[in-house]
């Protein structure tokens, strides 16, 4: 990788950590000082090493994004993490939520689940902060120091094998569920009465799913081939994930998956933590897009 890929890299990663209406701007003039730095520090052709050596002094993505925030006490919760930590504190919380509602539904009254699962969710928040206490305690301190590596200098670039290897379990998976109505008859008993599936949801719910596999199957094909993401093939990705949100929500509120009540009410429950994985993936994706740096714009001035 150029000089310029490591420090575009690098200025990226801090711009993550900055109010998005300031992104651009503080982007823009970081990366020209990142790169007069650079030319003064090294006479010749810069090396690898002499460039991670420069920002490595210059400092970790997170404290350089912190030097261009209006000074304040020591946070318990870095301003760069705070969506991070709320949206995994309301993660939690929601997932807590949805292996234990389906209890209402059986009969469970409301208030008893309120005052057991509905409130002991809370447990999850209370965790993290102290987590984020001990943390602030150890960077005060100087227990460690953070540093920089190039991770994410092309994020659309594919690594083909593990594709690979991904879209064959994706087959065999796919190929299991598929056949999964008629080889559970064949199990010996019980196994055909607790994986009895409603006709009903086999004949009305269940045949989209195929469509959503052949074409999620189908965009990962295509970008293995090319080695890497392009803008049609990612948001074909992005579109089929949300199919299949849409798809899981509705298998899971439309009716019975499966004619046994215990089965189904345990389907039901993985399908709402796969639903939690998908957005959570998604919105993983759309975080780890590198920003792009354009020139700020110059305004008129008045006459």
């Amino acid at each position: 990788m150029s000089s310029n890929d490591v420090i575009e890299a690098y200025v990226a990663e801090v711009m993550r950590h900055l109010p998005r209406k300031e992104r651009n701007e503080i982007g823009f003039e970081l990366r020209d000082l990142l790169t007069q730095m650079l030319a003064e520090r090294t006479q010749d052709a810069a090396t690898d090493d002499a460039v991670l050596d420069m920002l490595r002094d210059f400092g970790a993505p997170t404290e350089v994004a912190a030097r261009y925030r209006p000074p304040g006490v020591v946070a318990i919760i870095p301003a760069e993490q705070t969506k991070t930590f709320a949206l995994l504190s309301l993660g939690g919380i929601a997932l807590q939520w949805a292996l234990t509602l389906p209890r209402v539904f059986d009969g469970q009254p409301v208030v008893a689940w309120w005052f057991s699962w509905g409130l002991g969710a809370f447990w999850w928040p209370g965790f993290m902060v102290t987590m984020a206490l001990i943390g602030m305690f150890a960077r005060e301190s100087g227990m460690f120091k953070r540093t920089w590596n190039p991770r994410t200098v092309d994020p659309e670039r594919i690594n083909r094998n593990a594709m690979a290897f991904g879209l064959a379990w994706y087959a065999i998976g796919v190929a299991f569920m598929i056949c999964l109505p008629w080889t559970a008859a064949l199990l010996p008993e019980p196994m055909p009465r607790i994986f009895a599936f409603d006709p009903t949801f086999l004949r009305e719910r269940a045949p989209p799913v195929i469509l959503l596999w052949l074409g999620g199957f189908a965009t990962m094909f295509v970008a293995m081939l090319k080695g890497r993401w392009s803008k049609l093939t990612r948001r074909l990705s992005t579109a089929f994930a949300l199919g299949f949100v849409v798809l899981l929500l509705w298998w899971m509120t439309a009716g019975n998956i499966f004619l046994s009540p215990a089965t189904d009410e345990g389907a039901k429950a993985g399908l709402g933590l796969v639903v939690v994985i998908i957005v959570a993936s998604l919105a993983y994706e759309l975080y780890r897009r590198r920003p792009r740096i354009h020139a700020p714009k110059v305004k008129a001035s008045g006459t």
